[in-house]
């Protein structure tokens, strides 16, 4: 089986299912919980060798940081 099939086999089992919750572990690392209790980290590999990134989304502003800078 070529990468891409087996990626698709792999995440066949989320399509249709609802987030219920997001948040970020004690490590850093991102996760959602699905509607049966599901919950899904991000990493960067199979190894969990650090936290991932979700292309897709709206990168929030830091509004902090902002602040910081203008002092």
């Amino acid at each position: 089986m070529d990468a891409k099939k087996w990626m698709m086999k792999y995440l066949k089992p989320l399509e249709g299912r609802t987030i219920k919750k997001t948040g970020v572990d004690k490590d850093g690392f991102p996760y959602f919980t699905l509607d049966d209790g599901t919950k899904i980290e991000v990493s960067c590999d199979e190894e969990g060798n650090g936290p991932g990134f979700l292309f897709g989304l709206h990168v929030p502003i830091d509004t902090e940081k902002e602040k910081d800078n203008d002092e």
